[in-house]
């Protein structure tokens, strides 16, 4: 990994403590405003909320989700039921969250609430953390080695060629993370609107996220991988007010989840450019539980869901496999040989170097849980010259970034390739692939990598030999 651990930097971004619990379904419990949720609390005893209180003080607690209303959530539950007759999502009207004041005792309140009975499960919800900013007609284009064809990209030129390979059709698409720079040049004229959260930080990574996916075929930059696709965005973040009156962030990705989940169809495709830390490694952001809730839901709903695998430990550099990675409870979650192996459904992406042959950038996680692989730097992309974050940026051309990196790129490229894939399919007049079929095809026609990340798509070679045919 390119550059310097930085503490001081990541304490700047590090939100207020926050606790998710999810309570048993045979528990009645209101899901209202966050005064009458610590009223009902505080008059029934179902996890002694007043004795808390005087033991940490300063503590809240208030519902999970906020972006829909309570019947809205139940006629969501019952679609996504209906929808998956092998699935039966959690009731997500029975998750809470506890906001606590920095310096909060979590490790003991965390131990309080775990062996109350009413408990289903609870755990500290990590920071939203920075993205991993490793450095960071088109003029750009010549540039974008990523586009080219197999073995060096994923053959997206080809893909411009039919219908719908530039992104062109019903097919949406949301972006999940921190922030953008919505105006930008390169990015203005996709009309990306902003669907939830607040736009508040990491302005760069959101824009060189979206400029993989999206630049515009202008005399500007580069060009996106689907230029014409219909793309959104939903933040992880919101701002409140304290008890004392002052301004807090706090991560909502699970409430971001859900409202993409009530928007998105059936085969569309969401992007969730995040991922969680456990001291300082950096694991995917399915390993916290209500979060893998989410994503198996949406996907369960038919809708494709691409996560990064995480960017390894921060201090050394190196990445983790995820094969020997345990839960809290001892379990090892995302090892496709264990017993204790849960499938979201989701496509998970590794990060390799951008030269050929194509091995693992050292920082990558890996491991049998990954599904595919892209350049995890030297991409060229848009940028946000605000954003004070952004590193190894051209003075001369601070719009844009000649090497996004990170697993945040190669995911953002796999999106694109995701996109690109269905848009074709839709044009053809075909079903719509769901979650599995499109996983399947992503991570096994392509450039094969000899690090334990799998596949890079070849578009070319999906387009010829299982859209076409089929």
């Amino acid at each position: 990994m390119k550059g310097k651990f930085n503490k001081k930097k990541l304490e700047k971004y590090k939100l207020p403590p926050r606790i998710i619990i999810k309570f048993q379904n045979s528990l009645d419990l209101p899901y209202t405003e966050q005064k009458e949720v610590e009223n009902y609390f505080l008059k029934n005893n179902v996890i002694q909320w007043k004795n808390l209180r005087l033991k940490f003080p300063g503590i809240t607690v208030s519902k999970v989700f906020n972006s829909l209303e309570p019947e809205e959530i139940k006629k969501l539950m019952i679609k996504i039921e209906n929808s998956n007759s092998n699935y039966t999502p959690p009731n997500f009207l029975k998750c809470y969250a506890i906001d606590c004041p920095y310096g909060t005792n979590t490790d003991d309140l965390l131990s309080i609430l775990s062996k109350n009975k009413h408990v289903e499960y609870t755990y500290i919800e990590s920071d939203a953390i920075p993205p991993c900013n490793i450095t960071g007609v088109n003029p750009g284009l010549s540039n974008q080695g990523y586009l080219n064809a197999s073995p060096e990209g994923i053959d997206a030129k080809y893909a411009w060629t039919f219908k719908g390979g530039c992104g062109e059709g019903n097919v949406e698409f949301i972006d999940i993370e921190r922030g953008w720079k919505l105006n930008h040049d390169d990015i203005d004229r996709a009309g990306v609107d902003l669907l939830f959260g607040d736009n508040t930080d990491h302005s760069g990574h959101g824009s060189a996220v979206l400029g993989i996916i999206l630049m515009q075929d202008n005399d500007k930059g580069g060009i996106g991988i689907v230029p014409k696709v219909k793309a959104h965005v939903m933040s992880q973040i919101d701002q409140h007010r304290d008890q004392g009156g002052r301004i807090r962030k706090r991560n909502i990705i699970n409430d971001a989840i859900l409202k993409a989940i009530h928007r998105l169809n059936p085969g569309d495709i969401l992007l969730i450019e995040a991922q969680v830390n456990d001291d300082l490694n950096q694991f995917p952001v399915e390993i916290r539980q209500l979060t893998f809730d989410m994503i198996e839901s949406a996907t369960a709903m038919g809708i494709i869901v691409i996560e990064p695998a995480g960017n390894g430990d921060l201090f050394t550099g190196f990445g983790i496999d995820l094969d020997e990675f345990s839960n809290t409870s001892g379990k090892r979650i995302l090892n496709r040989d264990s017993a204790d192996f849960k499938d979201s459904g989701a496509i998970m992406v590794a990060a390799s170097t951008e030269s050929e042959p194509h091995g693992r950038k050292r920082f990558s996680n890996y491991g049998s849980r990954i599904d595919c692989y892209a350049w995890g730097s030297g991409v060229f992309t848009a940028n946000d010259p605000a954003d004070p974050d952004r590193e190894g940026i051209d003075p001369a051309n601070p719009d844009y970034n000649p090497n996004f990196s990170g697993t945040s790129s190669a995911s953002a490229i796999i999106a694109g390739a995701a996109i690109a894939v269905q848009s074709i399919v839709e044009g053809l007049r075909k079903p719509r692939l769901d979650p599995a079929r499109m996983r399947s095809i992503l991570s096994s026609n392509g450039t094969s990598s000899s690090s334990n990340i799998k596949v890079m798509p070849d578009l070319k070679q999906i387009i010829d030999n299982i859209i076409l045919p089929s």
